[in-house]
């Protein structure tokens, strides 16, 4: 669709420039749909290899606790649980990645594990052990998850921006480029003819 301009070499030539300007910006954002798209080619396989990780040890600190919850009466059990007090901290920190924001959930415990002189058995305190890094494989599986939510949504609207360069507005200003210099070379023409005849006039 032929945008609303006047037919003048000065909006020819704003027209040819914007137009090398969106074929520029064309280029940069297909480029760099093009490395996003293998970023998140490559997210997506660490993704499934950290969530299938987790599960894992998930798997594995769940059947230590029913291990371990078997062999001890249930006070014994309370006293195991309220006896190592831990506190935990939860923040959310922004890191930019190829400029797009993603959020990471960092966590502190206090303290990390049981001290060597707790009450609890070794047992106990390797358990204590294998929570505190099954949280920070959540934590990690979150920010990937994250980050590949922030990929996807960038992606598509970086694929939104080439589609209306590509399909809208470079063919609008070729289209108007190519009315413009028409009516730029019908004016030359006529103004041409007008002069002949008025030359012809003076002759006769």
């Amino acid at each position: 669709m032929k945008l609303n301009v006047n037919p003048t070499r000065m909006e020819l030539l704003k027209l040819r420039k914007r137009m090398r300007l969106a074929m520029r910006g064309h280029k940069l954002l297909k480029d760099k749909e093009e490395q996003l798209l293998i970023e998140f080619r490559t997210l997506t396989s660490e993704v499934k290899r950290q969530r299938k990780s987790t599960e894992k040890e998930i798997m594995e600190f769940y059947s230590r606790m029913v291990r371990l919850k078997g062999l001890v009466d249930e006070k014994t059990w309370e006293s195991l649980i309220s006896g190592h007090a831990m506190e935990t901290e939860f923040r959310v920190a922004i890191q930019r990645i190829f400029n797009i924001p993603v959020s990471r959930i960092i966590f502190t415990t206090h303290p990390e594990i049981p001290p060597e002189n707790h009450l609890a058995s070794p047992y106990f305190r390797q358990l204590a052990i294998l929570c505190g890094k099954v949280m920070q494989s959540l934590a990690e599986l979150s920010f990937l998850e994250n980050k590949l939510i922030s990929f996807a949504s960038e992606i598509e609207r970086t694929r939104r921006r080439v589609n209306a360069l590509e399909y809208v507005l470079i063919p609008n200003i070729k289209e108007t480029i190519r009315f413009i210099t028409f009516k730029l070379n019908e004016n030359e023409r006529t103004s041409l003819v007008t002069l002949k005849h008025i030359q012809l006039t003076r002759q006769n």
